[in-house]
């Protein structure tokens, strides 16, 4: 802000608001400087960290028994991560042919899951290609009631 701006103004006022001007500049500017200070000393510890994981990387890589550790756990995620992906794909498989069976009556809950089991082995089987859900239900109901 400059002393020009403030023309329309007497100067004990331009005074005034030139003094309260400074005061919040000098603030701003001691935030800055510490912010700018909080900065370096933090891009100072990063600088640590990093080279200190590149250390412990270093060190890992050349210890067998870490490596061998690493390397069951990513079996482990693996087969975990694969595990889950077929839970949900089955239950996905699941919910959709409850929803076949929806306003359909079974003798029993023993009869429900047979023919859900049955339909889920049937999508498996080779000789099925191309059949749905539909398919296979028409199939193993046809002459059933």
């Amino acid at each position: 802000m400059k002393r020009e701006n403030l023309d329309f103004l007497e100067a004990e006022q331009v005074d005034k608001v030139m003094a309260l001007y400074g005061k919040a500049i000098t603030k701003f500017e001691e935030e800055i400087a510490t912010l700018k200070n909080d900065n370096e000393k933090l891009e100072g510890k990063i600088d640590t960290y990093k080279t200190k994981i590149n250390e412990f990387n270093e060190k890992t890589k050349e210890d067998a028994e870490w490596k061998s550790k690493y390397e069951e756990l990513q079996t482990s995620i693996e087969e975990q991560e694969a595990k889950q992906k077929a839970q949900e794909e089955d239950k996905l498989l699941t919910d959709n042919i409850n929803a076949l069976f929806e306003g359909k009556t079974f003798t029993s809950d023993y009869a429900r899951n047979g023919l859900l089991n049955d339909i889920k082995a049937g999508l498996n089987n080779p000789e099925n290609k191309g059949k749905g859900i539909q398919d296979l239900f028409n199939e193993l109901t046809k002459d059933k009631t």
